[in-house]
């Protein structure tokens, strides 16, 4: 039985393996088929609408089974298939894809344009020979210049063209060529298809014997071969062919396989037998392929003589003559050339084939959509059909989106919404809710209504601010949507519908329809929402927000998502820009344009508009079927967007590259302030299988008690916070010192002056001390923090006073730096190590790293002597605004921490600014070591891949500068500190090695949910070496220290 995909847009398919979900129909072309559970019955029509495409996608069943049932519309063209088959295979050389007719019981052969309908081709062609007869098979017919070495990037196109190759050339020339070519061919299929397969498990009896009996030795040599040689003889030339080719991966194996067979069969090429000129003149072979574009032999042995480039061919034509054999004709208008190209075939098929080949070839070179083939209008002739007309004002593209037709209107690939063209208009919303009649029971008298200023745009029209005068309310506000071009019925109908949707429902969360006025120009009235849009309000009140808000406005929607559900109704355009903000705590589920009833389904498909290709789920891309589900979905990506403050999702992705990423795995990222609770929520929400998501009831009971346990953590974070500042006041109100002085006017506080301590209800993620709460920080790229630690915006760190703080540290000693030094060693902060004991914290006092206002090393602890504080550096001085306080990770701190005092800091001399600086190499290579891990943190977030190769080669040759000057040091220090000198070097060593392990992973997973978290380790790796190269100089300064203390006289 033939393993086929069955694509019937109402059922959920699986690419897995290339089969899919198989076909539901007994017999192809019986009465009828029913959709999924509870989908409706489709009636029986003249011709079945599923049609059978072999193609060469490996299954496991015989290759001669392989292929696709797929369910077409009158809209559907042959294009429309191609890019279908493409695209749910992840087939990404859709240009280079042909599809051909042939006839099993004659020659007849036609290659189909892509811009062909799928109806009249089967319409011209049954009505010749019954469908049973016709067989339509996917092929790669236009070859890129090079195109081995471009498939090789494209590794399913380089899969399906060898199995395309092996699959002619085992029918058409196996049985012709040598046997040591055949055995070599065999023998490297053979390779292949066992992958895992040593090299010597042919030489096994019981092994040979598996191939021979189980797979069988016809799959991979010709008859011809099996029949001329003795099964002793056959045996031992199997066993000692395969040995050549052992080592052979399968890539290799197929690269290898097309070496051998390309001199005997070049099948990159076609060749037509013609002549040139409009009649029988000269009788030549025209071959046409991507090396030798357009070109013509006289016979068999000579020269071929090149007529034209693919770029040069500006339009091609073809016709019958006008004889009785019926002759072709094709004219190929060339540039530079003084007339037409003219080629005369046997038929007009022949011309037809050759038209469509070199038509293909020309949109593969130059990279265009549009045909170059001018049809000729004659009675009797072929021609393809006119494109559907398009209004002036439009400018219409034709595309493929995520396994459906699309046109795009004047929109980038990036833009939200996407229009989706109608392939058969089976499901469609019940006619009882269509219509103006019904529209009228809400009429208003425009009268009534004063129309004010614009405040939005939809898709249909604007939308204007208005007044609405009544007896009951004498100038009440409310919106009112305006429908740009309303003169044609079936507009004025659709921009009704929402109106039609919207009069249903009575939920707090949900805006009201207050009216209609459906005389033109029609409109539509409704209740103000005076904030505006969900989206620009979390982007405008961003600092402003915390997380218990940004919840409750998810618990919000999923309650008037719930109602929608329990009235049977999919919204299918749930997103922040589509909910409409009352008061700054009440939002309302709006823009009910998509909105559709589901009657007794439980699906509803859509036919015609545009829909939001980044929102929506899976089956809904590939299917076009939206059910409850997959608006729950959509909710779990609008979720995301109000954790985000508005970012929407997939950003800079194309709408044709989300199915794939999707189906791949990847999913949204937890965003920064999400609670891991909240986040695992969101991730059922997006669940592939829609049987697996949770329903709107659940997600509203469960957002519920995560809105509680927000509200009850942030009563206990006010409690500790009050706590802390009454502390505060009492440390400070004893102390008769002056508080230490602030910056200087112009030089920016360093963004390590900042302290973070862990959150109380999630002790990974971190909080700012002294403000109000963990989620009034915004948002920002975690780029420089591994996950689920928030970041500090900038804007904070110049605008807000600093929390100088006092700790206990019990890190070695450093020098104080001098001149340009000290504004990168002042402004980094040293991390903790949990490798080892050092720079540990002192787990009573939940002590804090030195911010950034202090020397990096500089104990903090309280001094013998009252000090005044040191004095800021220079205005002038260089701020380095990566600085190693960015690196401080996760890690850094212990789970469970106190929350510690805040005490004013008080700052000693360090012990050691007795050393001279001037001519210490070790020091100023340790000084140019952390240069380059600043300057590689910078830059390492917006750098691509091919970037961090050279960043992390700065960093290393930076250390083994740094390790040279040791070794010249080292015979200098006293013979008893080598050896702790010696290990800090090699511990060194080690972090440049995790720093270069974490390096190729993040280039590995470029382009996955895991590049970030591989950046943000990249960042923990360098970091790690710069506080070891601290360390390095901590070691050598204390054998200076010895050796100084020996040499004085006693």
């Amino acid at each position: 039985m033939a393993s086929s995909s069955y694509l019937e847009p109402s059922l959920n398919h699986s690419a897995a393996g290339g089969c899919g979900v198989k076909s539901r129909l007994g017999i192809p072309g019986g009465p009828g088929t029913s959709g999924s559970a509870g989908g409706l019955e489709r009636p029986p029509t003249s011709m079945d609408r599923v049609l059978k495409i072999f193609h060469y996608f490996e299954t496991n069943s015989e290759p001669s089974t392989w292929a696709s049932n797929i369910r077409h519309g009158d809209a559907t063209d042959v294009r429309g298939v191609i890019q279908k088959i493409a695209e749910i295979h992840k087939l990404r050389c859709v240009s280079s894809l042909g599809l051909r007719l042939t006839h099993l019981h004659s020659d007849a052969l036609h290659w189909l344009h892509p811009d062909l309908g799928v109806s009249h081709v089967r319409e011209k062609y049954e009505k010749q020979h019954p469908q049973e007869e016709w067989r339509y098979e996917l092929r790669i017919r236009y070859f890129p210049k090079g195109y081995l070495s471009h498939f090789s990037e494209d590794k399913p196109s380089l899969n399906y063209l060898y199995h395309q190759v092996k699959s002619d050339y085992m029918q058409q020339t196996a049985d012709r060529v040598d046997q040591d070519v055949a055995l070599k061919l065999g023998c490297l299929e053979i390779r292949r298809f066992f992958r895992e397969m040593p090299g010597n498990a042919l030489d096994k009896k019981s092994n040979y014997e598996l191939l021979e009996k189980d797979v069988g030795l016809r799959r991979f040599f010709p008859k011809s071969l099996l029949d001329s040689l003795k099964a002793k003889t056959l045996r031992k030339q199997i066993q000692q062919t395969f040995k050549q080719f052992a080592n052979l991966n399968d890539e290799q194996s197929i690269h290898k396989f097309f070496e051998i067979l390309f001199p005997i069969y070049p099948f990159d090429k076609e060749c037509f037998k013609c002549a040139l000129g409009s009649s029988w003149v000269i009788s030549v072979e025209l071959a046409i392929g991507p090396e030798e574009g357009i070109s013509y032999l006289t016979d068999k042995g000579s020269t071929p003589t090149h007529l034209a480039n693919f770029n040069q061919v500006q339009s091609i034509q073809y016709s019958a003559l006008e004889e009785k054999d019926r002759k072709g004709m094709l004219q190929l208008n060339v540039a530079g050339a003084p007339e037409p190209l003219t080629v005369t075939t046997a038929s007009l098929t022949t011309a037809e084939n050759m038209a469509d080949l070199i038509d293909g070839y020309c949109r593969l070179v130059s990279s265009v959509p549009h045909s170059f083939i001018v049809r000729v209008h004659k009675d009797g002739d072929r021609a393809l059909p006119s494109l559907p007309k398009v209004s002036n004002h439009e400018k219409r593209m034709e595309k493929r989106m995520d396994g459906v037709r699309t046109r795009a209107v004047c929109v980038s690939e990036t833009d939200d919404y996407a229009e989706i063209i109608d392939e058969e208009d089976t499901y469609t919303m019940p006619s009882k809710y269509y219509g103006l009649d019904q529209a009228r029971d809400y009429e208003i008298q425009r009268e009534c209504i004063e129309l004010g200023r614009c405040i939005g745009e939809g898709q249909f029209g604007d939308v204007h601010q208005g007044v609405y005068i009544s007896s009951d309310n004498p100038a009440l506000s409310v919106a009112v949507k305006t429908c740009k071009n309303s003169t044609s019925d079936s507009v004025r109908e659709k921009f009704l519908q929402e109106a039609l949707t919207m009069r249903q429902f009575d939920h707090p969360h949900i805006v009201k329809l207050m009216g209609v006025i459906t005389e033109n120009p029609v409109w539509i009235i409704m209740e103000l929402c005076t904030l505006g849009e969900l989206r620009s309000f979390l982007q405008v009140r961003k600092y402003s927000l915390d997380l218990a808000s940004l919840i409750l406005f998810s618990y919000q929607l999923s309650t008037a998502l719930a109602y929608l559900e329990s009235k049977r109704f999919v919204h299918r355009d749930i997103a922040a820009r589509n909910v409409l903000v009352s008061t700054v705590d009440c939002v309302k589920l709006g823009d009910f344009g998509l909105s559709r009833y589901m009657e007794d389904s439980s699906y509803y498909k859509a036919s015609k508009g545009k829909l939001p290709i980044k929102w929506m789920a899976p089956e809904s891309i590939n299917f076009r079927r939206f059910t409850t589900a997959s608006d729950v979905w959509m909710f779990g990506v609008c979720m995301w967007e109000i954790l985000m403050f508005g970012v929407k999702p997939f950003q800079g992705v194309k709408n044709n590259d989300v199915i794939g990423r999707i189906e791949n795995g990847e999913r949204l990222a937890m965003p920064p302030q999400c609670p891991p609770t909240l986040y695992s929520l969101m991730t059922k929400c997006w669940s592939y299988d829609p049987s697996k998501r949770p329903r709107f009831n659940e997600l509203k009971t469960q957002l519920s008690t995560i809105l509680e346990e927000e509200r009850l953590q942030q009563k206990e974070r006010s409690r500790m916070e009050m706590r802390r500042q009454v502390t505060v006041s009492w440390d400070s109100g004893g102390s008769d010192e002056a508080p230490p002085k602030p910056s200087r006017p112009g030089y920016p506080s360093p963004r390590s002056s900042e302290g973070f301590y862990p959150s109380p209800q999630h002790p990974g993620h971190y909080q700012m001390a002294g403000y109000p709460g963990p989620h009034t920080l915004p948002s920002v790229p975690s780029a420089l923090y591994p996950p689920p630690a928030p970041m500090v915006d900038t804007h904070h760190a110049h605008t807000h006073p600093r929390h100088h703080i006092h700790t206990h540290s019990h890190t070695q000693l450093l020098p104080q730096p001098h001149g340009a030094d000290m504004a990168l060693w002042g402004s980094a902060v040293e991390k903790p190590d949990t490798r080892s004991s050092r720079g540990s914290l002192d787990r009573d006092e939940g002590g804090l790293q030195p911010t950034g206002s202090q020397h990096i090393y500089q104990p903090v602890g309280k001094p013998d002597h009252v000090a005044p504080p040191k004095k800021p550096p220079r205005p002038g001085a260089q701020s380095q605004v990566g600085s190693l306080a960015c690196l401080n990770t996760a890690d850094s701190y212990n789970d469970g921490v106190k929350p510690w005092r805040l005490q004013p800091q008080e700052i000693s001399p360090p012990p050691t600014a007795n050393l001279d600086r001037s001519n210490d190499k070790v020091y100023e290579n340790v000084t140019g070591l952390v240069k380059a891990v600043i300057e590689m943190s910078s830059k390492i977030q917006p750098a691509p891949p091919e970037e961090y190769v050279p960043m992390v080669k700065d960093v290393g040759l930076a250390l083994r500068t740094l390790l040279a000057t040791v070794d010249e040091t080292l015979p200098q220090l006293p013979a008893s500190t080598h050896r702790e000198i010696e290990m800090a070097q090699k511990l060194l060593n080690s972090d440049l090695a995790e720093l270069i392990g974490k390096m190729k992973l993040a280039q590995q997973y470029v382009m996955t949910s895991l590049q970030q978290d591989y950046k943000k380790q990249m960042l923990t790796a360098a970091h790690a070496l710069a506080v070891d190269a601290k360390n390095l100089l901590d070691v050598i300064d204390q054998s200076r220290l010895k050796m100084m203390a020996h040499s004085r006289p006693h």
